[in-house]
């Protein structure tokens, strides 16, 4: 199929989008299928004519990943089975807004094809992207996402920026580590504490000394010592 071949609607949903360099495109038929570069999450984008097509499409899955059915009309946002649904005027933001919740939380050192390769994991935070979203929380004033790394000898929660640091008082060299596999919380401005991915405060007496330091920091002293 050539481009020039495409329905209308599908160009024009597709000219909104084509130029995020978060992600890469192909097109299929009615359907856009996207690829978040640095973690390779699927996002698949329904360009749909009702909302009664757009909440059948949200009943059947095609994989992991995320759905996306978008309708001609100018003011539908909503989330039902798991499938954004939504008119074309809220799609790249939207997809703006997936992208700030797919956070690095780790990596591992493997052999591949005679080299090492360093692979990174990422993660799809698509709780707290629904809580921002109903709460029109803007990141980089109401909150951050940090990676935080549960020590194995103290089984306190550390900084990433911290994390040698920390890791020395116990005699070990973060260098000879081939693998570190954090845990992604999020610092409320709003609320003043940190959070984990199912919206659950993460006490204070959780964190190492540097971290609770490193939070003090960030976003004051917490709310409530737990």
């Amino acid at each position: 199929m050539k481009y020039s071949e495409l329905n209308g609607n599908v160009k024009r949903v597709y000219a909104k989008i084509r130029m995020l360099d978060d992600y890469h495109w192909d097109i299929h038929g009615d359907k856009i299928i996207g690829y978040h570069r640095k973690s390779e999450f699927p996002i698949r984008i329904r360009v749909v004519e009702s909302k009664e097509e757009a909440e059948k499409l949200s009943e059947q899955k095609d994989g992991p990943g995320i759905d996306i059915a978008v309708l001609p009309d100018a003011n539908t946002f909503y989330i039902k089975n798991g499938t954004f649904i939504l008119s074309e005027r809220f799609l790249k933001a939207t997809l703006m807004d997936i992208n700030d919740h797919i956070i690095w939380g780790g990596f591992r050192v493997i052999e591949r094809d005679g080299k090492l390769v360093q692979e990174d994991l990422y993660e799809y935070l698509g709780g707290p992207l629904v809580r921002h979203l109903k709460s029109n929380m803007i990141n980089g004033q109401d909150y951050v996402f940090w990676q935080f790394y549960k020590c194995e000898k103290c089984g306190k929660f550390v900084d990433i920026e911290s994390l040698p640091e920390h890791m020395a008082k116990h005699g070990i060299n973060v260098a000879e580590k081939d693998s570190e596999k954090y845990e992604v919380f999020e610092l409320n401005f709003i609320e003043g504490g940190v959070f984990n991915k199912f919206g659950e405060e993460v006490p204070q007496n959780k964190f190492a000394p540097e971290a609770q330091a490193f939070i003090r920091d960030m976003i004051g002293e917490q709310k409530s010592e737990k």
